[in-house]
């Protein structure tokens, strides 16, 4: 249930970023250009689950906790790993 979860916050993350401006002026992409709303609603729809998938399994309060939780090491690691972190040469 926790790694389905986590799974399902993964996945709603890389869809926000996929979808989002910065992303969306790189894209080639004609799936998500076409698609950029019902991106967004399903990748609140993960989070809604997730968050769901948590509360019904520890109780409102632990699982609201533990989704925070499970979230913020994700966004980190989502930004590390989409940002180029090389140094600049001039």
């Amino acid at each position: 249930m926790i790694l389905f979860s986590l799974i399902l916050i993964l996945v709603g993350m890389l869809l926000l970023y996929k979808c989002s401006s910065k992303q969306m002026s790189k894209s080639k992409q004609q799936f998500v250009i076409r698609y950029q709303i019902q991106l967004k609603v399903l990748a609140y729809l993960c989070f809604l689950f997730a968050g769901s998938l948590l509360c019904l399994e520890y109780g409102s309060s632990i699982g609201f906790v533990s989704w925070w939780i499970f979230a913020t090491p994700v966004t980190f690691l989502l930004v590390l790993w989409v940002n180029e972190l090389k140094p600049v040469k001039k």
